[in-house]
């Protein structure tokens, strides 16, 4: 009573102890809701994706391995010697861990997925653990071939269970969880640190003689597992970060309009799910880019209104320009710093290896714009001038933190019925060439407040 009297005599002291009790209650309020997320430990450890490893032993010359790169455009005959070497580099590197985003091989060939796994073991013997997801590509894949000179003969290629087995010293026997209806898993690789492992391949799916399922999915008892895992990591204090090979978040406006099987289906319901479960940073691959994306989400937990946050941090692939790979760092004041490499050399050559990379995937992806624009009726001529436009947007994509050319299209020369599909389909091109912050490459993110900066 006193009190009230008193300050009803004194508006200003009202008014500033007002403020003080907002204060209090608010930062009450926010050090409660902090304390349920769990604080990710210092670590220091790299993401690889999409590494597509091809033993040439099956075959690397003829007509129909020449059409098989046509329509698919990776430096497959250099994959091993690209991955030796990335591998070599990381044994230089003080890491307490390697993330295999997806695509271990080029078509889930056993002998492919023995190959990779002798190559990416030798970290483990080096002291260095390395966890895997399998891709769209790994997995009871009929176009697991060798190529002759007179057609393509089918070789084994493996099951789920085959999978886990091959991969046993690369995650699998590590796993402190797996669910039953996929090949997700969990590992602690540090006090205090979970790796989710997700899985949305579709291989279930595959047929003999059909083409393999690209897109990704979900089953529902995979989504009740990952529910379950992110509850627990939450309720014994482990902070979390997620592994799997479709993105979680378009990395481009019209991605899902252009390319949505590169994305898990129901991707914003995922990327929520996985938000307010606490994961804040997911590695994905399969787009072969080098692109980083956030998504900021205002969702219900525990009773409460909440934002959250997720970023798709997407590794580009070893075998497509510009063959990158990530550091990344995780320090004491919950920063991650995430650094990008590049493979500039390999063996069978030692200079210019960028400069090859690139003419060689730019060349392929502009003949398969050819065939493409072609398909869509557009004469040969006007096709001429717009793939290597495109060629230049996918490849920029590629490359990361795009700086778009005046002219996105120059239809110049084009025909009328170029330009109008130009006018219908361009909005690819203008997607690839309009970044999404955050930067691509090199990047510092705030694991607390989801702010991020250029280093």
């Amino acid at each position: 009573m006193e009190m009230r009297g008193g300050l009803a005599k004194r508006p200003w002291l009202a008014g500033l102890c007002s403020s003080v009790l907002v204060v209090v209650l608010v930062f009450t309020t926010v050090t409660c809701l902090a304390a349920d997320q769990p604080a990710y430990p210092s670590t220091r450890f790299a993401v690889i994706s999409d590494l597509h490893i091809f033993d040439t032993s099956l075959g690397s010359e003829g007509p129909h391995f020449e059409l098989y790169i046509a329509s698919d455009r990776k430096l497959l005959v250099e994959s091993i010697e690209i991955l030796e070497t990335v591998v070599e580099r990381l044994k230089e590197e003080d890491l307490d861990f390697v993330i295999v985003s997806g695509d271990l091989t080029k078509d889930g060939e056993k002998l492919n997925h023995e190959r990779c796994a002798s190559i990416l073991s030798t970290l483990v013997d080096d002291g260095t653990k390395v966890y895997v997801v399998p891709g769209n590509h790994d997995i009871l894949n009929s176009h697991a071939v060798m190529f002759k000179q007179d057609g393509t003969q089918p070789v084994p290629t493996v099951t789920p269970q085959e999978f886990a087995e091959i991969y046993r010293e690369l995650g699998y026997g590590e796993a402190i969880r797996r669910d039953s209806a996929s090949l997700s898993y969990v590992v602690e690789p540090l006090p205090g640190l979970w790796i989710v492992a997700m899985d949305a391949c579709r291989y279930s799916d595959n047929r003999t003689g059909k083409p393999p399922v690209v897109d990704g999915r979900f089953p529902e008892e995979t989504l009740r597992w990952l529910d379950q895992v992110l509850n627990e990591a939450v309720s014994t204090g482990r902070a979390v970060l997620g592994v799997m090979h479709h993105g979680v978040l378009e990395h481009y406006k019209g991605q899902e309009k252009f390319y949505g099987e590169y994305l898990v289906d129901d991707w914003p319901m995922i990327a929520e799910r996985l938000a307010a479960g606490g994961v804040k940073v997911v590695f994905t691959g399969h787009y072969h880019s080098q692109d980083i994306v956030k998504r900021t989400f205002t969702t219900r937990i525990g009773g409460q209104r909440r934002t959250v946050f997720i970023f798709d941090v997407e590794t580009g692939s070893m075998v497509t320009y510009p063959c990158a790979y990530r550091i990344v760092e995780i320090t004491d004041d919950q920063t991650m710093r995430i650094r990008s490499r590049f493979v500039d050399a390999i063996p069978s050559r030692p200079e210019g290896f960028q400069e090859y990379a690139k003419d060689y995937v730019h060349s392929g992806i502009a003949g398969i714009a050819v065939s493409t624009l072609t398909g869509y009726w557009v004469d040969e001529e006007s096709a001429q001038i717009l793939a290597p436009q495109v060629a230049n947007a996918i490849l920029a994509h590629y490359r990361g933190d795009e700086r778009p050319p005046e002219v996105l299209l120059d239809t110049t020369g084009v025909s009328l019925w170029g330009k109008i599909i130009v006018l219908t389909q361009g909005g690819l091109v203008k997607g690839l060439w309009n970044d999404l912050e955050p930067p691509d490459n090199d990047v510092d993110i705030d694991l607390t407040t989801g702010e991020w900066r250029v280093p």
